[in-house]
Parts: structure tokens; C-alpha cells; sequence
């Protein structure tokens, strides 16, 4: 039988995060086991609870670092990226920035107690000042020598293999959306302040309280009339307002915002969504944190409170048992700097709109949104089969973790996302080359032939030879 540490891993890798939690704690009882922290932190950060995610990551670093096997460094890898990615939940970008830093410089092998000055570089105001920019133009060590680079320069230096390429490559990409979403903070917002260290303070492996008697009710049995025990149900109201709240995920274009809500076991035919220009109202919500609420319920609704103003007639809704998705058509067509916040219960809607009864009907899933506006992607020396890949686009939560699995579907939205320039160049590469480049820089390409520089190892030959 498999331990509750290997359970509880089982179940992240499955996304069950509420499952793995109780199994992971279980198995932290008896061990301190580095994996079995970052598995937990995982799992907590995808239920909301941002405080045990961040002490489990940072306790995990400690572990690794004191017990230095074989495995510690990936695992002080995996726990500064970790921090990073619940920084960024927590709004605190600067900070998620520095430990997504000091996760690439851990994969290219510099000294875990180097004194680098990730940390240091803010303004006279104490805000931070690295940039987007920065951030996609630091790949002077990447930790590998790619294909990329042996096409432009064959007489480059190869890099040093640390067997940490993935995990360099995947803090890389974290940086690139970290930082373009500090570029739309306002000069004096809290996110652009620095407050970690390299190494965080070594924090408790939190215990659990013990667990108090139930209060019981004693109802008597009609057969025997002898007392019978019966629970109490959880009191409404037990569980915070911020632990209540969904995971959520957005992408815009000018014309539209989709807002994706991840929770489990909706019920498309029982949901009500209300669109008004500033608000959208939802209930019943299943909360994973609070499984016991009933329709009518505070804790089974939620009031979206939007950035911008919509247009209710023009918007749309879709359900499946694993998220809810809204497209909201903009009142005006433009950039939102986020897509708004949740508030737990229904709030009255500014000015007293009536919600579009059009809006209530549940729609099809097959919709088709706008084109988004043409981005050309970040310069990234890749030695990835699926070539250079537009990082912006990716979706917050971790998907820059997982490899795209239609090739195909991939290079189709690589190049309709592309710029007309950025086009002409793929199409001229990739032809010249015989299917061995792709360059989206036409300026490198439009006076040159592309020569077939295959991988190492092969020998191109004609179809006729």
C-alpha cells in the first residue's frame, strides 16, 4: 500500500489539490520530506491558502539545503519558483520577480549563498527597477547550447548542461509574465516593492491543531426511543471570505475580456449569471472551501466587480463541471489593466441596472471570440522541437509549466498571432531551409538565403540522391 506522502503526490500530479492536503499532512507528521512540501504548497496555492503555500516553499528550501542529497538543488529550484508563483497570487510582483531570478540562477549552478543583489535593485522610492525588457533579454546563461544559437553564430561557445534547462527555461517564462504585469502597476502600488531575502527565514512546519469534540444533538430513536448521536453541521460564516474565493483566469482583446472561474461540480442547468455594466452576479457556487453551503446562501454566491464597464446584451456565459467562462463585451474597446475582483454574496449593481434577460439563458461552448490584436513574441534562444513561443499567452496558473501537445495547433497560432513582417519571415526561413529554421526576424532574413542547417548527426541530402 502506498504511503500518504506518495498518495498525496499522486493526487497533485491528478489536480485533486483537496484531496492531496489531508495525505501530505499526514505523511509530514512522520517527515520533513523537501517533495513532499513543495507537492503540498502546490496544492495549497490552487485551494487559496497563499500563507501555507508560501511557508511550505520556504521550509521545503531549508530541508533541501540542510540535507544536500542528490535530489536538493532541483528541489531549492522548484521552492524559489514556488515562492514566485504565490508572490504573484499575492499581488506582490517585485518580490515573485526576485525568486523567479534566483530559481534561474540556482539551474545555471551559481552558489545557493551568493550574494547576486537580485533584491537590491530598486529606486531611491524603493520600488523595483527591473523591467520587461530585462527580463527577456536575460538569457546570456541559459544553461544549455541551443539550436537556435548554432544557426546565428556556429562558432558561439557551447554552454555547460546542468540537467536544470526545464526548470531555467520555466522560471524564465514566469519572469516575462511577472513583469508585464508590473508594468501596468501605477507608480505607488504596493507590488512594486521589494520586501524577500535569497534565503527566507526558516519558518515551523505548521502542526495541526488538535481536533476539538463535535458538538452533538441527542435525538431519540422512534423504535427504541434510546439516545442517538447526530453531528452538527459546520456554522456558516466559519470559513474567511478570502479562502472562499475561486481561482481565476483571464485574457483579453480589445473588444472582449474572458473570465474563466476553476471550481468543481457546477451545475450548468442550476446556475444563474446576471451581467450588469459593472457587475456580474453568480450563485449557486459549489465552494471547495466550504462544500457544505446551500443555494441562498451568502457563501454560495459571488459578485464580480469589473475593472470596466460591459455591454450586458453582448455578453455570454458557458458552464462544464470544472469551470464557469464568461465573455464580457467592453463598453469601450481598449486594454483593462485586470479583469476586476470577487466579493463573496450578492452586491446591489451600481445604479441599479437591471440585469439583460438574455443573459440568464445558458449559451453554447462552441463560440468563436475576436482575433486578439497581433503581439510579436520575446526573442527567446529555444532548442525546444516547438521553436520560439510567445510567452505572454500563456495562461498564469503554471501553465508555462506544461509543453503544448498539438504541434501543428501550435505553429498555426504562432503565426496567425505573428506580425505581417514577423509572417514573411517564418514563411522565408522555414522554406529556405527546409523545415530546419524558423526566424521571425525579417531584417536577419530578407537578404539572405536561409541555409538547411540540420540537427547534429544528420546529413541533408537531396530527394533524388
Amino acid at each position: 500500500m502506498a504511503s500518504y506522502g506518495q498518495r498525496g503526490v499522486k493526487a497533485v500530479e491528478k489536480k485533486d489539490w483537496a484531496a492531496a492536503v489531508p495525505l501530505l499532512d499526514k505523511a509530514l507528521e512522520e517527515s520533513s520530506s523537501p517533495l513532499w512540501l513543495l507537492a503540498r504548497s502546490q496544492a495549497n496555492l490552487q485551494l487559496n491558502n497563499y500563507d501555507d503555500a508560501l511557508r511550505d516553499a520556504e521550509l521545503a528550501y531549508h530541508v533541501a539545503a540542510e540535507r544536500g542529497s542528490g535530489d536538493s538543488r532541483k528541489q531549492m529550484i522548484d521552492a524559489q519558483y514556488r515562492r514566485a508563483v504565490t508572490y504573484h497570487r499575492l499581488r506582490q510582483y517585485a518580490d515573485s520577480d526576485c525568486c523567479a531570478k534566483w530559481s534561474m540562477l540556482l539551474a545555471e549552478g551559481r552558489p545557493a549563498r551568493e550574494d547576486d543583489g537580485v533584491e537590491k535593485k530598486v529606486d531611491a522610492d524603493g520600488n523595483y527597477t527591473v523591467t520587461y525588457e530585462d527580463a527577456v533579454a536575460d538569457n546570456e546563461n541559459q544553461p544549455d547550447y541551443s539550436m537556435k544559437d548554432s544557426f546565428q553564430n556556429p562558432s558561439a561557445p557551447k554552454k555547460a548542461k546542468t540537467g536544470y534547462e526545464a526548470q531555467w527555461k520555466r522560471a524564465y517564462t514566469w519572469r516575462t509574465q511577472v513583469l508585464g504585469a508590473l508594468k501596468r502597476l501605477p507608480e505607488n502600488d504596493p507590488g512594486r516593492k521589494v520586501h524577500v531575502t535569497k534565503i527566507p527565514p526558516r519558518p515551523q512546519l505548521k502542526k495541526k491543531a488538535e481536533k476539538k469534540p463535535e458538538p452533538q444533538v441527542m435525538e431519540l430513536d422512534s423504535e427504541d426511543e434510546k439516545p442517538v448521536a447526530k453531528p452538527s453541521e459546520p456554522a456558516l460564516g466559519s470559513v474567511p471570505d478570502e479562502k472562499l474565493k475561486l481561482r481565476v483566469d483571464f485574457y483579453q482583446t480589445n473588444q472582449n475580456v474572458t473570465v474563466t472561474l476553476f471550481v468543481k461540480g457546477t451545475k450548468k442547468e442550476d446556475l444563474n449569471v446576471k451581467f450588469s455594466k459593472k457587475q456580474v452576479q453568480i450563485s449557486p457556487i459549489a465552494r471547495a472551501a466550504a462544500p457544505y453551503v446551500k443555494p441562498g446562501d451568502r457563501e454560495a454566491s459571488s459578485t464580480l466587480h469589473l475593472y470596466g464597464e460591459i455591454v450586458p446584451a453582448g455578453s455570454r456565459w458557458t458552464a462544464t463541471p470544472q469551470k464557469i467562462e464568461l465573455v464580457l463585451q467592453k463598453a469601450t474597446p481598449g486594454k483593462w489593466g485586470s479583469w476586476g475582483k470577487e466579493e463573496i454574496g450578492i452586491t446591489e449593481a451600481a445604479g441599479q441596472e437591471e440585469a439583460a434577460e438574455a443573459s440568464e439563458a445558458p449559451i453554447s461552448t462552441q463560440t468563436t471570440a475576436p482575433a486578439a490584436t497581433p503581439v510579436a513574441a520575446p526573442a527567446y534562444p529555444t532548442s525546444s522541437r516547438t521553436g520560439p513561443k510567445n510567452w505572454d499567452k500563456l495562461e498564469e496558473l503554471e501553465g508555462v509549466e506544461e509543453e503544448q501537445s498539438d504541434v501543428n495547433g501550435f505553429f498555426k497560432k504562432l503565426f496567425k498571432d505573428a506580425s505581417p513582417e514577423q509572417q514573411r519571415a517564418m514563411m522565408k526561413s522555414f522554406t529556405e531551409s527546409n523545415g530546419t529554421a524558423l526566424s521571425t526576424d525579417w531584417n536577419d532574413v530578407k537578404d539572405r538565403k536561409v541555409e538547411t542547417v540540420p540537427p547534429e548527426g544528420v546529413e541533408p541530402k537531396k530527394w533524388d540522391s
